[in-house]
């Protein structure tokens, strides 16, 4: 019976020396996977192709190139290249060259003369996708193209793998949360059938919404929609991205220890040290596979980023104990009290590093400060701080409440209370969800102006669609001090900044008052346009006007 007891500890201590073996594992890929991210940033932006969209051509080109401001993932039918008439003259897929930011597309030789237009489906470094085309013509004049711009955010592919990321946040606080501040606060809560459930739920919805997302990156890289599922498209793409690496690691992790997920009250010394390296395996998983990756800083954003998931699944997970398992239970004693008032300092600990870390990642992508106001990432980050706040508020009226009246007979109210402080949490990580899925401030920023430049009496006003880097579309309109348009024979002009000058602007009279064409600023900064404007027998005038872009 000794020989038995002892075989069992030996291949128990196997057991645990193997799943250590798999989180140290994953928690070095990690590391890797962020040293490799770290030179990214998020949503990738064209900043230049050639030809440039709009251009009238005397050549046919072979090949038609799209250069972007970060490293892209190509799936295997991200090109297009199509006539006006709807035949199709790429020769080839496209493919990626050397550096990783640049697409080529062959083009079949021997283009006849009219319109062609050449489309792209890339996948930014943070996962996100970004399509667009550019015309161009040979011999002829093309009609402009529409600037770049991300795939639909209707699909319903991208739909589901964001309400899957959803599903990890909650599965963080199920599995992890609860785990934590039951073992911190209320040990004996650990072995509860309530506690153990909510422990497989989160497991489960930890490894089956990373696993849809896993299975979703392809079919949403390429668009091919449910049937792309199946077939299982683009997962050469998938894998080679940092992000969905990321997630292949956490399902490795959370496979290899599902045992000490879901039963942590074993807790042998070798466990708890296993124990934690999952949690911060599974956390650094989730911080690599969003925004936290992208940027110069990653290798502070992406701890910091684990310590905001590792707060909230605290506070939440703690929440959610006192919700389910201990209102209506504790009992008037000194150590009720003194563990009650321990989980009220630590909860407290849990929002201030919510706000402090919150603060930090929020700065990191509001640039500039305006953006804020002006993007969807500002306002929805907006919407998140307000309800953390509301929630801090419910906090400190539930905590009170729970240390005045949780140890009375009558605990209706204090159970209102702790729920609405959860409920309150659990919108705070819907929005969270969200969030991830949008573009980052400093990465969509660029909002439209509208800048003056002298033409003799009169006045060309020039209103740049967009003011971020990629395809702007400016408009030109010649007016009179009154305001009245003013006919000219001709305007031309460049537009240049420190690094890049003399790029010719390619413009079209919609009217003899009215000029519009595209251009394309591939770097941030001051950029000035100077334009000739020929006012016929008023003169020929040179003029110039600057404007802030913005990447």
């Amino acid at each position: 019976m000794i020989a038995a007891t002892t075989r069992r500890r030996v291949s128990r201590a196997g057991s645990h020396r193997a799943r250590l073996v798999a989180v140290v594992v994953a928690l070095f890929v990690l590391w890797q996977l962020l040293a490799g991210a770290m030179p990214a940033s998020a949503h990738a932006v064209l900043v230049t192709s050639d030809p440039l969209d709009g251009a009238r051509l005397t050549t046919a080109p072979t090949q038609v190139t799209f250069t972007f401001d970060e490293t892209v993932q190509l799936p295997a039918d991200g090109t297009t290249a199509v006539a006006d008439d709807g035949t199709d003259v790429a020769r080839g897929s496209g493919r990626l060259a050397a550096d990783g930011r640049t697409v080529l597309v062959p083009i079949a030789p021997g283009l006849p003369d009219g319109a062609y237009t050449v489309g792209y489906r890339v996948v930014s470094a943070d996962g996100h996708i970004v399509g667009g085309a550019v015309r161009f013509g040979v011999n002829a004049d093309p009609d402009a193209a529409p600037a770049p711009v991300e795939a639909s955010g209707a699909d319903p592919l991208q739909v589901v793998s964001g309400a899957a990321q959803g599903a990890v946040y909650l599965g963080i606080i199920l599995a992890i949360g609860t785990t934590a501040a039951a073992l911190a606060i209320w040990p004996e809560t650990v072995r509860r059938r309530r506690a153990r459930a909510a422990r497989w739920l989160g497991w489960a919805l930890l490894v089956g919404g990373t696993l849809v997302r896993l299975l979703l990156a392809g079919p949403v890289a390429t668009g091919s929609g449910w049937a792309g599922v199946v077939r299982m498209d683009g997962i050469r793409t998938t894998l080679a991205e940092p992000t969905s690496l990321a997630e292949l690691v956490r399902l490795i992790v959370l496979l290899t220890t599902i045992s000490i997920v879901v039963r942590p009250e074993r807790q042998g010394r070798l466990t708890r040290l296993i124990t934690a390296g999952t949690a911060l395996a599974v956390l650094a998983t989730v911080a690599v596979d969003g925004h936290a990756a992208s940027g110069s800083d990653a290798w502070l954003a992406v701890p910091v980023t684990v310590l905001h998931l590792a707060a909230m699944a605290f506070w939440a997970g703690g929440l959610l104990i006192l919700v389910t398992l201990l209102v209506g239970r504790l009992e008037a004693t000194p150590r009720e009290l003194a563990r009650l008032h321990r989980w009220s300092i630590a909860a407290f600990a849990s929002v201030g590093t919510l706000l402090a870390t919150g603060e930090y990642m929020a700065w990191r992508q509001l640039v500039p400060l305006a953006s804020i106001s002006d993007t969807a990432y500002g306002r929805t980050l907006l919407v998140k701080l307000a309800l953390v706040t509301i929630a801090l508020g419910a906090a400190v009226a539930s905590h009170r409440r729970l240390l005045r009246h949780a140890l009375r007979p009558s605990r209706r109210r204090v159970r209102a209370s702790v729920a609405i402080e959860a409920s309150l949490t659990i919108a705070v990580i819907a929005v969270t969800t969200l969030l991830v899925a949008l573009p980052p401030a400093r990465t969509s920023y660029g909002p439209a102006t509208t800048i003056t430049a002298p033409a003799g009496d009169d006045i060309a006003q020039i209103t740049i669609g967009s003011t971020h880097t990629g395809v702007q579309h400016l408009t030109i309109a010649l007016r009179d001090p009154d305001g009245k348009p003013v006919p000219a024979r001709s305007v031309t002009g460049t537009i240049s900044a420190d690094t890049l000058t003399g790029i010719t602007l390619k413009l079209k009279h919609d009217d003899d008052t009215t000029w519009t064409g595209d251009v394309i600023a591939p770097v941030s900064g001051v950029w000035t346009i100077q334009l000739s404007v020929d006012l016929g027998g008023a003169g020929t005038y040179a003029t110039a006007a600057s404007y802030r872009v913005w990447g």
